[in-house]
C-alpha cells in the first residue's frame, strides 16, 4: 500500500505569516482594550510567542490548539478564554479572506491524487477554520480525511491524536508520513517511528525541526525528478 501523507495546514499548505501574524497582533490588542489590560499586552504577546512582531517557532501561536491559546487569555482575566473564542469566531470571515496557499502546494496535492496517494489534513486549528480553508481552495476531492484540534484531547505531537483516524481506516503507523513546519509535526510519533518531513515554509528553521527525517524548503519539493521523495522510505 502507498503511504498516506499527513499534512499540517498553517505554514505547510497555507501561508502562515500572511494570515496569523496580523491576526495575533490584532487579537492581543483587542483583548487589552476589552479588559483594560494594556500593561500586560507585551507580556501576553511574549508568552504566546509573538516576539518582535513575528511568531516564533514551536510557540503556542505557531503550533498550539485553539483551547491552548484561549487558556493563556484566561490566565490573565477570568472570562478571557470565552472572549477569545468569540473573537476568533467573529473574525473568521477576515481570516478566510486573507488565506493564501503556499505556492505549489495545491499542485502537489493534485499530483499525489494522480499518483494514487491519499492526503490527510492534520491541524491544531478548529474544524470550522479547517473546513473554511478546504472550501476556499476547493481541496475537498484532494483530501482523504481531516483531523483537527477539536477532534481529540491529545494535541500534536501526541501520537494518540491519530488513533481515531487509524481505527476509522484500518491504518498502521508505518502506513503514514507526516509533513509539517513545526516540531509538533516532526516529533509526532517520534518514539513510535513515524516518518516525518519538515518544511521551512512556515515559522521554523532547520534547527527548530527536531525529529524530522527529511527537511525540505516547502511541500513543492516533495517531488524530485517526478518521483515522490519519501517513496521507499
Amino acid at each position: 500500500m502507498k503511504r498516506i501523507i499527513l499534512f499540517d495546514k498553517d505554514g505547510t499548505l497555507l501561508n502562515y505569516q500572511k494570515i496569523w501574524t496580523p491576526y495575533a497582533k490584532k487579537a492581543i490588542n483587542a483583548f487589552a482594550e476589552a479588559f483594560n489590560r494594556h500593561e500586560a499586552e507585551a507580556e501576553i504577546a511574549y508568552e504566546l510567542g509573538l516576539i518582535d512582531g513575528e511568531i516564533v517557532p514551536n510557540s503556542i501561536l505557531a503550533s498550539g490548539t485553539g483551547t491552548m491559546i484561549q487558556q493563556r487569555f484566561e490566565d490573565y482575566e477570568e472570562g478571557g478564554a470565552q472572549w477569545m473564542k468569540e473573537y476568533y469566531e467573529k473574525n473568521l470571515g477576515d481570516l478566510w479572506h486573507n488565506m493564501e496557499l503556499i505556492e505549489g502546494s495545491k499542485a502537489v496535492l493534485e499530483q499525489l491524487v494522480e499518483d494514487g496517494y491519499k492526503s490527510v489534513l492534520v491541524t491544531s486549528d478548529s474544524r470550522q477554520s479547517a473546513m473554511a480553508f478546504i472550501r476556499k481552495f476547493n481541496l475537498d476531492l484532494l483530501l482523504h480525511d481531516v483531523i483537527t484540534g477539536d477532534d481529540s484531547p491529545y494535541p500534536k505531537p501526541d501520537v494518540r491524536m491519530l488513533e481515531p483516524f487509524k481505527k476509522r481506516h484500518g491504518y498502521q503507523l508505518e502506513d503514514l508520513v507526516m509533513v509539517g513546519d513545526n516540531q509538533s509535526d516532526t516529533m509526532l510519533g517520534y518514539e513510535e517511528g513515524l516518518f516525518t518531513v519538515g518544511v521551512l515554509s512556515g515559522t521554523s528553521r532547520e534547527k527548530d525541526l527536531e525529529g524530522a527525517d527529511i527537511i525540505i524548503d516547502s511541500v513543492a519539493d516533495l517531488y524530485e525528478e517526478a518521483s515522490l521523495i519519501i517513496e521507499g522510505k
